[in-house]
């Protein structure tokens, strides 16, 4: 089985519209898997999430999603986060905003665990470093665990006894335990501009990275033009 997986879309529809494309072009897959953070930072909210929403992806929340709906999680934003995040609600009608709140924090599929976070704490947690790799390690046994929210895409496992982080721009085998952050569709944060999703195959237990070029100069004016704040658009062409 072959299910596409991507993350913190984060309402930059110009990124997930070239993603779909590569994606349409990689053969059939039985599922694509949002790991969370439809909306919050771009200029897109409403039509980022009409179309997750219209797809029939599952969706799990990420902390963005859940600022949205939960106004009291903002303390834990800078302030170009929170700007982004009340502007974004003004662009939702209720029914966005409910769909927003009923996303889940967790799933299973096909034997692999979905979160956006981490398995300790499924919205929040960071997984940045090898200490908090292995800590969540722990928990998930011996399976393959999805995750998002940190922006930079790679694979935490162990490897002759030491937590290793692993990433290149093609295939990685991914044997359990494993964590496997597929990297942002409309953020990345790992010093490569070009949006990031990826493809898992079940049989081979390998995940293909993938990257996508998209127009960054159309979200940087429309995310101006929206007086969102500056830095939302120029952090787009270093890709941090």
């Amino acid at each position: 089985m072959r299910i596409a997986l991507l993350s913190d879309i984060h309402a930059n529809w110009t990124a997930l519209e070239a993603v779909l494309e590569d994606l349409g072009g990689q053969g059939e897959v039985a599922e694509v898997i949002c790991l969370g953070d439809v909306v919050g930072y771009g200029p897109d909210p409403a039509r980022c999430l009409e179309h997750v929403r219209g797809s029939g992806w599952l969706t799990l929340v990420g902390n963005h999603d859940r600022a949205c709906t939960d106004p009291t999680v903002l303390g834990w934003f800078n302030a170009d986060a929170a700007a982004a995040i009340h502007w974004s609600i003004e662009q939702l009608d209720a029914d966005q905003l409910d769909w927003l709140r009923g996303l889940p924090e967790r799933a299973e599929r096909a034997g692999l665990q979905l979160l956006h976070g981490s398995p300790r704490d499924p919205v929040y947690e960071y997984i940045l470093d090898a200490q908090t790799a292995e800590d969540n390690l722990r928990i998930i046994g011996d399976s393959v665990c999805f995750h998002g929210h940190t922006h930079v895409p790679g694979v935490f496992h162990v490897e002759h006894g030491e937590i290793t982080h692993d990433y290149q721009h093609g295939s990685l085998k991914a044997d359990g335990p494993a964590l496997v952050n597929p990297g942002s569709v409309g953020q990345p944060r790992d010093g490569d501009p070009d949006a990031s999703y990826g493809i898992w195959d079940s049989e081979a237990s390998r995940f293909e990275f993938r990257r996508v070029p998209y127009d960054r100069e159309r979200v940087k004016r429309a995310i101006i033009d929206n007086q969102l704040p500056p830095r939302l658009a120029f952090r787009l062409d270093f890709g941090r």
